[in-house]
């Protein structure tokens, strides 16, 4: 009998724990001025439905994606980082990217099972991510000189922005938690934008409310 008045105490507290978590809203911007991107003769939108990501981009900035290997329509690789799209200015000196990175793996399996145990390992993960950025450790990023770090959740999903340079190049860096339509999974996804401190004034505001419209699908 105790040990059943045990068991339902310890359900209980879980969930509380669990819908305490789910409330959760914390906000996280990239800092800084922006200007509008609602002139459509400028910009335009896009979005990646197999990673349920959205973002706009200047028409103006060349589109490229990596060659793929592909045999009688199947690809040979299966690394995410396959599907990154990048857009260059057409001066050269600015670009930035747009990619899926890893996928989170949850005891549950998947996101429409969430539990405490789901919420506490995604948590770590985005902690370690940061980590990683904070120790030159991240792929894209390597070792940076941080101006701006910051983390935001709502729900179980993050955001996380960054500001940061490298040598004379200034670096936007903003990474969102989606949810993949079919598998259920959870993937982070990545825009990094790049341009010369020189040309600050004319590229970072732009690249901020580029990154402000980097936003993961409802």
């Amino acid at each position: 009998m105790l040990l059943g008045c045990a068991f339902i105490t310890q359900g209980q507290s879980q969930r509380t724990k669990l819908k305490k978590l789910l409330a959760r809203d914390i906000p996280c911007n990239m800092e800084g001025r922006t200007i509008p991107l609602t002139d459509t003769s400028l910009y335009a939108q896009s979005r990646n439905v197999s990673y349920s990501y959205s973002y706009t981009y200047p028409k103006n900035y060349k589109e490229t994606w990596p060659k793929e290997e592909v045999v009688s329509e199947v690809r040979q690789r299966t690394d995410p980082y396959i599907d990154t799209v990048t857009y260059t200015s057409q001066d050269r000196k600015a670009s930035f990217k747009v990619y899926a990175g890893n996928v989170v793996v949850l005891p549950s399996g998947r996101v429409h099972n969430m539990k405490l145990a789901d919420v506490q390992t995604i948590d770590k993960f985005a902690d370690q991510h940061i980590a990683k950025i904070k120790q030159g450790k991240d792929k894209e990023l390597g070792k940076v000189n941080l101006l701006h770090i910051c983390k935001g959740v709502k729900g179980y999903r993050y955001t996380i922005c960054v500001k940061a340079t490298q040598g004379d190049v200034q670096l936007l860096y903003k990474i969102i938690m989606v949810e993949m339509p079919v598998s259920g999974d959870l993937i982070f996804s990545h825009f990094l934008f790049r341009y010369p401190i020189a040309d600050k004034e004319k590229y970072e505001a732009q690249g901020i409310s580029l990154a402000r419209e980097f936003k993961a699908d409802e």
